[in-house]
């Protein structure tokens, strides 16, 4: 089936196959025609994180144009069921693509991230809304209100702002860098009235431009608001006493929420925070395509992500350490599978096997078929020593053109393509220049 004819089917289905090779940038290329032809979001999850990131970088070459509607949400490199600290960058680059997804009315974008990260219950999408301050010039807001969020928020209190999730405060100004912003902003207070909005520059604190309004988001999942903490030391209790922590251990961490509104680590438990975290998908409209790579292997890989899970806990609660249940912060195989069913879905196959889904689904083949260059790649090392050691790769890029096929020759940088056509000039071949795959996406 051609790939247009495919993608023109994907509004009407419930359900596609798509029949590809195991691995290979075709999937991102397939993603990105998918995108630019549909308008509306897609979500890619992939098996692995070091898939996604290059799903990334794929997706990114084949959208040059579209870049910032790219989004990678990302994961945390450490198991989610002890007081570890996550790494800052990476929980200001979640909320920031939460925020996306949350305020991305008409605009379609594109998330991609990986199956672990999916499994695994995110901020409640009403703590995220309550929290999201809209500040406007000339408008009156409390500068010792949005102070408090802000460390309510796990903003870090600095001398000069510099990274997303710090603030600092002199006088009647205010600096904050929230999370998905290019730039911090500098807020000057006359009073309770805002005299003046700017971005400046982190490096060299100099403003750059007035803005009439800036949006601030928190900079962890673990917003401790006053008003929740006796609910939040609540959980945190019983939290410690199910996994049998020592109860001197438990007032220790409860001191330090009294004391200094969290302890390290508290955002790796949610469910301490929040009553009921959020599975990710509950923040995708119902419209959003996903796009699941190696399909097959998601309960298989569930199941192993849940006894890791299950083996961190124990061990953590082994050693006194206060931990929560996977299953209060985790989906299971059969939970995620269901919020999977709630969307329009193309899977990534090797093969569509016969009744491998729900009765009613629909299941089309869309194959792509390539081959790689090992052949021409071998004729070109033979050669090397030649005269002419390229007339392979000419040969080559003849025969293309004499079968009505268009060649792209994809190379890093603008001098390694002005090499490449110098070497290719004395074989009477002279290719032409791009800067933008788009152009040839036709």
């Amino acid at each position: 089936m051609m790939l247009d004819a495919f993608i023109k089917q994907i509004p009407d289905s419930d359900r596609h196959v798509v029949i590809s090779p195991t691995s290979g940038s075709h999937k991102a290329y397939f993603a990105a025609r998918v995108f630019s032809r549909q308008n509306s979001s897609m979500v890619v999850v992939l098996s692995h994180t070091k898939k996604a990131l290059q799903f990334i970088d794929d997706l990114k070459f084949y959208l040059p144009d579209q870049e910032k509607q790219i989004i990678y949400f990302p994961g945390y490199h450490i198991q989610p069921f002890k007081a570890l600290n996550y790494h800052k960058e990476t929980s200001t680059d979640r909320l920031a693509a939460l925020s996306r997804i949350l305020n991305a009315g008409s605009d379609p974008f594109i998330i991609v991230t990986a199956l672990d990260t999916v499994l695994q219950k995110v901020i409640p999408k009403d703590a995220l809304n309550q929290f999201c301050e809209l500040v406007m010039a000339n408008e009156d807001a409390d500068r010792d209100a949005i102070v408090e969020k802000l460390e309510a928020g796990g903003y870090v209190k600095t001398s000069l702002v510099e990274d997303p999730g710090d603030y600092s405060v002199r006088g009647g100004i205010l600096d904050v860098f929230s999370p998905g912003e290019e730039l911090p902003v500098r807020i000057e207070f006359f009073g309770d009235l805002v005299e003046s909005i700017r971005t400046f520059s982190p490096f060299t604190q100099r403003g750059v431009a007035e803005v009439s309004e800036t949006v601030i988001i928190p900079a962890t999942e673990a917003v401790v608001d006053k008003d929740e903490q006796p609910h939040i030391l609540a959980r945190l209790r019983q939290t410690g006493s199910q996994a049998g922590i020592d109860t001197s251990r438990i007032r220790e961490y409860v001191n330090q929420v009294r004391e200094m509104g969290r302890f390290p680590g508290l955002e790796s438990m949610l469910p301490i925070v929040y009553e009921t975290p959020d599975p990710f998908f509950d923040y995708l409209d119902p419209g959003t395509l996903l796009i699941l790579d190696d399909a097959d292997e998601y309960p298989s890989l569930a199941d192993d992500f849940e006894k890791r899970a299950q083996a961190s806990y124990q061990t953590a609660a082994g050693d006194n350490k206060l931990c929560v249940s996977p299953e209060n912060f985790c989906l299971d195989w059969e939970q995620l599978a269901e919020k999977i069913g709630a969307f329009r879905t193309v899977s990534f196959r090797q093969l569509a096997v016969a009744g491998g889904h729900a009765e009613g689904d629909s299941e089309i083949a869309c194959r792509f078929d390539y081959s790689d260059n090992s052949g021409l790649s071998g004729e070109l090392k033979r050669e090397g020593a030649a005269d002419t050691p390229l007339r392979p790769l000419v040969d080559w890029l003849e025969k293309q053109q004499e079968a009505g096929r268009r060649t792209i020759c994809v190379l890093n940088q603008e001098v390694q393509a002005n090499r490449l056509i110098s070497l290719l000039q004395p074989y009477g071949f002279v290719p032409a220049t791009s800067s933008s795959f788009q152009e040839f996406d036709t």
